[in-house]
């Protein structure tokens, strides 16, 4: 069964245009991580993994303590992803950009 292993999230550019961002992780639809609190450049390690057996979804989410979560994007990972080589993710949706690098494994 494949396995894809979160490993670290980027913030390249904020959500908010006031303080911090506090992005969280779907896998499925289910938080798996997050929220945290996040600033333009920094960097969190994840290390999270997931089995599957035709697809997962990785849906990033900015939590906004004031109105509705902010959709950042979402990427599906099938059997076609599996490689060596870690791949990166990019979400870029509302203004924001983030980097997820994943691992698939077979």
């Amino acid at each position: 069964m494949p396995t894809c292993k979160l490993r670290r999230i980027k913030c390249h550019k904020q959500e908010d245009w006031t303080g911090d961002d506090h992005p969280y992780i779907l896998v499925n639809g289910k938080k798996v991580w997050g929220p945290k609190r996040t600033d333009e450049g920094q960097i969190h390690e994840i290390n999270l993994e997931f089995q599957f057996n035709h697809r997962i979804k990785v849906t990033l989410i900015e939590d906004d303590q004031w109105d509705d979560d902010d959709h950042l994007g979402e990427h599906i990972i099938t059997r076609g992803d599996i490689s060596e080589d870690e791949q990166e993710l990019s979400f870029r949706e509302d203004g924001a950009h983030y980097s997820i690098w994943i691992l698939v494994s077979s």
